[in-house]
């Protein structure tokens, strides 16, 4: 007789600051979507003084394909998603008090919410 197995599933709320967005933004940037994007093209003026903090103020990032002629479009919509995805497929990161530790978030954490987000699931790595 085999054992039974039961499936729960919980949600978390995870609230981020504006400073969580960029410094998460900042190690895909430097380090974490480098492998898969040669390029991240702000669109219009900057919202800040980096790239990197064009998302949690609103904005939008172009991002190149390495290898080709490809882009995407990053923006807080879809980044919020993809930190929502993040979290569902099973991330490694912290939760408490409903807020993360973005000193937990590493390049390869960066690089798979940038990916959830534009491609709604791990394309790359």
């Amino acid at each position: 007789m085999s054992e039974k197995k039961y499936t729960v599933r919980s949600e978390i709320e995870v609230n981020l600051s504006q400073q969580d967005i960029d410094d998460i933004m900042v190690a895909a940037l430097e380090g974490g979507i480098c492998y898969w994007c040669r390029k991240a093209e702000v669109v219009g003026e900057y919202l800040g003084e980096c790239a990197s903090d064009q998302i949690s103020r609103g904005g939008a990032l172009i991002l190149h394909d390495a290898e080709s002629a490809q882009t995407w479009e990053l923006t807080l919509e879809k980044f919020l998603n993809g930190v929502k995805l993040y979290f569902e497929q099973g991330c490694h990161v912290q939760v408490e008090d409903n807020a993360i530790d973005t000193c937990d978030i590493d390049a390869n954490d960066a690089d798979c919410i940038v990916q959830f987000a534009v491609f709604g699931e791990v394309v790359f790595g």
